[in-house]
C-alpha cells in the first residue's frame, strides 16, 4: 500500500511539473521609444524604470488586457503595454509564393530527384513542420485532409526577413535559448547556412534554420532587413532585405564559358537561359550558393560564386567563323560568290536562299521575348540574345537549325525562331 501511495505522489508530481517543463522562456522586444515598466498591469501605476528601443524583455505570463509581465535585462519584474512590445513572427507559417505565378511542385524527399505528391499553388497558406538548409518539410491542406511534404525553401515567404549565417573564417555559429551570450546553446549551424529572422533586438536576431530556432547574435548574421516580424533594425553590418535587389554581373573564370538560369536553385534543375561574362542581372535574394535574380524578366537561379558584385568581370570574346566571311557594311544585303565558304540550302529541302532577309520571331507557345543565336550548329553556346522582329539574314536555311546574319554577327538559331 505505501508504495502504490508514494508511486501515485510521484505521478502527480510529474503530471503538474510537466506544463512548467514544457513552459519554455519567451522574449519579445520594446519598440516605439522608450517604455515604462510599470508596477501593475495598468497605465496609472508606479513605474519602476524605463528601457529603450531595441531591448529584449522575457515574457513571463499574459496578464491580459493588453499587458505582459515581463522580466527586464537588469533583473526587474514588472508589467509592460503589449502595443509597445514586438512578440515578432512564428516560425512555422508561411505563403508558397513563385515570382512568375502558377504553381510549385510538393515533393517526396528534400530534393527535384524525389516525385511529385501534388501542385501547390502560389498563395496556399503552408504550415512549416520542419526546416532545413534548403528544404523545408510541410503541411498543406486540401479538401479535407492535410498533405505532408517537401518544398524549397526560396518558394516559401514567412513574411520575413532571410539572412546568412557568415563568420570570418568560416565554422559553426551557436543557437541559444535567449538573446545573450550567457544562454545555454541549443545547438549551431554552418557558414553558409540559410535563416529566416523571425525578431531582432539589440545584438540578437530570434532566427529559424537548419532545423534550429532559437537566438544567434546579429554581427554573425549577413543580409539582414526588416520584415513583418522585424523590429526594424537589422543589427548586422550591410545587406539589405528580402524585398530589396541590387545589380551583379555574369563573371564566369573563363570569358568563353557561359552561366545557366537555373529554374530552381540546383545544378541538376532546368537551365532556362545561358549568359556570357558583363551580362546584368537583378538579384533579388542572395545566397552563399545560389541567387535568386531576373535577367531581363526571365526569373530563376545563377551561382553566387560566378556572379560579381562591384562591376569587374573578365569581358566575353566570341569565337570567329571562318566559314563565312566578314561584310564592310551590314545596312545592305551582301551578295555571295559561288564559293564553298556560304553553304547553300541542303538539296531535298524547301526554304529561302542563302541572302534572303527576314526577321526573328519567338517559337509558338513560349513565354519568351527573347531569341538566343549561339555559336555553333548544336545550339549549345549562347553568342548573343535579341528581341523578337530583329531584322536578319539568312546565311543557311535548314529543317530545324539556320545560320544567319544580325549586323556583322554570324551565327545560328532554330528555324522556329526565323521569318521570311
Amino acid at each position: 500500500m505505501r508504495k502504490n501511495l508514494l508511486r501515485l505522489l510521484a505521478l502527480l508530481t510529474l503530471l503538474f511539473a510537466l506544463p512548467a517543463m514544457a513552459l519554455a522562456a519567451d522574449y519579445a522586444v520594446i519598440r516605439g521609444g522608450r517604455l515604462h515598466l510599470r508596477e501593475y498591469a495598468s497605465s496609472g501605476s508606479r513605474s519602476l524604470g524605463l528601457y529603450d528601443s531595441g531591448t529584449w524583455v522575457e515574457l513571463v505570463e499574459n496578464a491580459g488586457s493588453g499587458w505582459w509581465s515581463v522580466r527586464t535585462p537588469d533583473g526587474k519584474r514588472g508589467y509592460m503595454a503589449q502595443s509597445y512590445l514586438n512578440l515578432g513572427a512564428s516560425a512555422e507559417s508561411g505563403t508558397v509564393r513563385y515570382a512568375n505565378g502558377g504553381y510549385v511542385n510538393l515533393r517526396s524527399g528534400p530534393s527535384l530527384n524525389y516525385s511529385v505528391l501534388m501542385r501547390v499553388t502560389s498563395g496556399t497558406s503552408v504550415t512549416v513542420v520542419n526546416d532545413s538548409y534548403e528544404w523545408n518539410y510541410i503541411a498543406v491542406p486540401t479538401s479535407g485532409s492535410t498533405v505532408y511534404g517537401y518544398m524549397h525553401d526560396s518558394f516559401i515567404d514567412r513574411g520575413t526577413a532571410t539572412a546568412t549565417v557568415t563568420t570570418k573564417y568560416g565554422g559553426k555559429v551557436n543557437v541559444r535559448s535567449g538573446p545573450g551570450s550567457s544562454y545555454k546553446s541549443v545547438g549551431s549551424l554552418a557558414t553558409g547556412t540559410r535563416v529566416t529572422v523571425l525578431l531582432s533586438g539589440n545584438g540578437w536576431s530570434r532566427i529559424s534554420g537548419g532545423g534550429l530556432t532559437g537566438y544567434m547574435a546579429s554581427s554573425y548574421l549577413s543580409a539582414t532587413g526588416s520584415g513583418s516580424g522585424g523590429s526594424g533594425s537589422s543589427g548586422s553590418s550591410g545587406g539589405t532585405g528580402s524585398t530589396s535587389s541590387t545589380t551583379a554581373y555574369v563573371n564566369n573564370p573563363r570569358s568563353t564559358q557561359v552561366l545557366n538560369l537555373r529554374e530552381s536553385p540546383s545544378q541538376t534543375a532546368r537551365s532556362i537561359g545561358q549568359y556570357r561574362n558583363g551580362t546584368q542581372v537583378k538579384v533579388v535574394s542572395y545566397g552563399s550558393t545560389w541567387c535568386e535574380v531576373y535577367v531581363g524578366t526571365r526569373h530563376g537561379y545563377m551561382m553566387t560564386q560566378y556572379l560579381s558584385f562591384n562591376g569587374t568581370y573578365t569581358p566575353p570574346t566570341y569565337p570567329t567563323t571562318t566559314s563565312v566571311p566578314s561584310y564592310p557594311s551590314a545596312t545592305s544585303v551582301p551578295s555571295y560568290p559561288t564559293v564553298t565558304s556560304v553553304p547553300s540550302t541542303p538539296s531535298g529541302s524547301t526554304g529561302p536562299a542563302a541572302g534572303t532577309a527576314g526577321t526573328l520571331a519567338v517559337s509558338a507557345g513560349s513565354g519568351s521575348t527573347l531569341i538566343n543565336m549561339y555559336a555553333e550548329s548544336t545550339l549549345t553556346t549562347v553568342k548573343a540574345t535579341y528581341p523578337a522582329g530583329q531584322r536578319m539574314t539568312i546565311l543557311q536555311y535548314g529543317p530545324s537549325v539556320c545560320m544567319i546574319m544580325v549586323g556583322t554577327e554570324v551565327g545560328y538559331v532554330s528555324t522556329w525562331n526565323v521569318n521570311y
